[in-house]
């Protein structure tokens, strides 16, 4: 009867370390698999920001500091500010890492911020640019931080 009791004790014993491999495992593979996803809408997005021929077309010019600035239609600007407020978003519900997105977008957030000709015909004050407006003091912050970022560009 003591065998079957020593017998059932490591069945038992076996069982609850197989359980806990399998959950381990499990919590892994759904880890990477969130990042790995992240990483993937967060390529499609800087895709579509570089590869859209109108924000491409802002980026010179705000770059160059161009004043043809004043000539870009209202909508193409709403477009532009739009999607860096897609990016914000992502970062306040913790999707996209702040430094991750200051490494890909900071910059043209910043120029496009601090550029008078490209708010010709916005105002940049509405409330309806809250979003870009507190995103823009992000990116300046980690721009002005001096800590390196090499331990931090992950998604």
């Amino acid at each position: 009867m003591t065998d079957l009791n020593y017998l059932k004790d490591w069945a038992i014993t076996i069982a609850g370390v197989i359980a806990v491999v399998t959950f381990l495992t499990g919590f892994l593979e759904y880890a990477r698999r969130g990042r790995q996803e992240r990483a993937g809408n967060f390529v499609q997005m800087r895709r579509r920001f570089l590869e859209t021929p109108q924000y491409r077309e802002i980026l010179e010019l705000l770059q160059a500091k161009d004043v043809h600035l004043k000539n870009i239609s209202v909508q193409q600007k709403r477009n532009f500010v739009g999607f860096f407020e897609e990016v914000a978003l992502m970062v306040n519900s913790k999707l996209i890492r702040k430094r991750v997105a200051h490494y890909m977008f900071g910059y043209y957030v910043i120029l496009t911020a601090n550029s008078d000709d490209f708010w010709v015909g916005l105002d940049r004050e509405s409330e309806y640019w809250t979003v870009f407006r507190q995103f823009a003091e992000k990116m300046t912050a980690c721009r002005s931080t001096p800590e390196s970022f090499q331990d931090e560009i992950v998604f």
